[in-house]
């Protein structure tokens, strides 16, 4: 199975980034949070998801696109729990998965409604599964999610094995140091050198 691609963003709609890969071009769902920060004429590594979606009488596939590796993660997380499907899942995920992780974690069901798609009922029953899993888990963080030429400068550093807490600090002194005009590769090299 793919575990990340990378290619230029030709397009976007609603749910969806088209992204050009060699001679192909393919659909990737993405969550909303992640989405906004996508802008075409982007060269990104995509971390991808793979599920087969039942419409109708027929099994579809579908790919989902997360920035790292730990979003992705906490979207398996999300997904698990009963009647939050993958489409409805990336609706609702308007929030960087760490607000979300951390309002499950609280049982702050106002936030939780307050998602497209989620109601009173499925609120409280995702605080139900999941506010154990997240008050223990690593996706809360009180560090600010990165965006635009920062998203793929972390990808890049997860995909050279830091993790992704510390890749987003070290993008952070970078964005801090260099400035947010500059390349995901010109971040890279600043955050490698203040990692040491």
């Amino acid at each position: 199975m793919l575990e990340s691609i990378k290619g230029k963003v030709t397009g976007t709609d609603q749910s969806y980034i088209l992204l050009e890969t060699g001679p192909v071009t393919v659909r990737l769902l993405a969550p909303g949070y992640f989405l906004r920060h996508v802008s075409i004429g982007d060269e990104s590594i995509f971390f991808l998801l793979f599920q087969i979606v039942n419409e109708g009488n027929k099994g579809v596939p579908l790919a989902v696109a997360f920035p790292s590796i730990s979003d992705r993660d906490f979207f398996k997380k999300f997904i698990s729990v009963s009647g939050v499907g993958v489409r409805a899942a990336a609706r609702a995920m308007v929030i960087p998965p760490s607000e979300l992780a951390s309002a499950i974690a609280s049982g702050d069901i106002k936030v939780l409604k307050s998602l497209p798609g989620i109601g009173n009922s499925r609120a409280k029953q995702i605080v139900a599964k999941l506010q154990d899993v997240m008050s223990k888990s690593s996706f809360i963080s009180s560090v600010p999610s990165v965006t635009g030429s920062a998203v793929d400068a972390r990808a890049i550093l997860e995909q050279l094995g830091i993790p992704s807490s510390e890749a987003v600090s070290l993008i952070k002194a970078a964005v801090d140091e260099t400035g947010s005009d500059v390349s995901a590769s010109a971040l890279v090299r600043a955050a490698m050198k203040l990692r040491g």
